[in-house]
């Protein structure tokens, strides 16, 4: 798999098998979420985020992603959180939130 960064308008098809080579990997226990589905994203307190696309990178497949309150240093680091600056999360980097969920 090459191992620049791709963006896909649905989802491409993809495994949980952390061993394939011609697959794109979802590192997460959950199916990959919807576009206009919330996640939790996880890593250095991002927050709740909108998934708006899918995109993938070294073999691994993710899902774009608008945080709805993002820490003041990712807004200087990638200015306002919009589906033009969306940002790349991998499943292991996220949790679900179901609907009506708070988070």
């Amino acid at each position: 798999m090459k191992t620049r960064f791709r963006r896909h308008i649905t989802v491409p098809p993809y495994t949980r098998d952390p061993f394939a080579q011609d697959t794109f990997k979802w590192s997460a226990d959950f199916e990959v979420p919807s576009i206009g589905d919330d996640v939790l994203i996880r890593i250095n307190g991002i927050g709740r985020a909108k998934v708006v696309g899918y995109a993938s990178q070294g073999g691994y497949l993710g899902v774009m992603t608008v945080p709805y309150s993002p820490p003041d240093w990712w807004i200087r680091q990638n200015g306002a959180p919009s589906p033009d600056n969306a940002a790349l999360a991998f499943g292991a980097e996220i949790s679900r939130i179901d609907a009506g969920e708070g988070a």
